[in-house]
């Protein structure tokens, strides 16, 4: 596989990509706050004309998702366009033609957090609470910590009986909450999966999401573009499963194996634990954050150009 290399910033990558797809949750902000640094960084991209996708597991839609990063002054004129796995679902139940949506039905036992039905605006789909009365399973978000996955082993031994399909609108295991990591959804569908349940996860690390993101750059080649995330399952696997260079940031999903003042042979040695754990896969780049350059790096570029006047 790859060998990897750890960069200061995204500055030092410019010569070679013209495109970013972009994970949102872990880079880009933590779901209450943007971090420090992403809006100066779109803005250096935005200026060079680099073409930005995002592309994020949430199980919202993508215009709600443009309109959370609004929130966090993350402006649409930052980046190309949004793609969520909340929006392939959706776009999936409403049409019903392709597997695994096709035949789905109308009748939904919904999984989801503060009885959120966001996904389900504008489908013909009831909601039913009774598992006897549904056609499939929709999994959107979860309860943690007022509930744990094993609560759901009823319901779901009865749905196994039934062969319900379940879909998850969103793959990931852990999802981040500020500094707090929580059960995703992609765990519940894989407690489904392990009790006999067919479970189907939208979004990535499938290869389908990635090159609906991919067919949104306009003239910028695959071998250009650069996939930024800080999920090695989703991010960093699902890329190199369709042949894109990958760049990791350290600070998000996996930042508790990176303890603050890491010399840079501790965290290669880190990296190569965590690399080990996903079949030997490797991100080409490690940044610690989604920055366009450290103040020392920025430093030495102006102590250059002062040279050169």
């Amino acid at each position: 596989m790859s060998s990897m290399m750890f960069c200061q910033g995204l500055y030092e990558l410019m010569d070679s990509y013209d495109g970013f797809i972009m994970d949102q949750w872990g880079v880009l902000h933590n779901g209450l706050q943007t971090y420090d640094g992403v809006v100066d960084t779109l803005n250096h991209l935005k200026q060079r004309k680099k073409q930005v996708v995002i592309l994020s597991n949430s199980s919202k839609r993508a215009e709600d998702n443009t309109e959370r990063l609004k929130k966090f002054g993350i402006k649409p004129t930052l980046y190309q366009d949004v793609v969520s796995a909340g929006e392939v679902t959706w776009q999936g139940l409403k049409k019903q033609e392709e597997a695994p949506f096709k035949n789905l039905g109308s009748k939904c036992y919904l999984i989801t957090r503060d009885n959120d039905r966001a996904l389900l605006a504008g489908l013909d789909i009831e909601v039913v609470s009774d598992i006897e009365e549904a056609q499939f399973i929709l999994i959107t978000s979860f309860d943690s910590p007022k509930m744990k996955v094993e609560d759901l082993d009823p319901v779901f031994k009865r749905a196994v009986v039934r062969r319900l399909p379940a879909i998850c609108a969103n793959p990931d295991m852990v999802t981040v909450y500020g500094h707090e990591r929580a059960v995703g959804p992609g765990a519940v569908a894989k407690r489904y999966h392990d009790l006999g349940g067919a479970a189907h996860l939208i979004g990535k690390p499938h290869k389908m999401i990635f090159r609906y993101a991919l067919g949104l750059f306009d003239g910028v080649i695959p071998s250009r573009i650069l996939v930024i995330g800080d999920s090695m399952q989703h991010d960093i696997a699902g890329a190199v499963s369709v042949d894109l260079d990958t760049a990791f940031i350290t600070s998000g999903i996996h930042a508790g194996a990176f303890k603050p003042g890491m010399s840079p042979e501790q965290k290669r040695k880190t990296m190569e634990h965590l690399a080990q754990g996903y079949a030997g896969i490797r991100p080409n780049w490690v940044l610690d954050s989604l920055i366009w350059q450290t103040p020392e790096a920025a430093l030495r570029e102006r102590e250059r150009a002062r040279m050169k006047e």
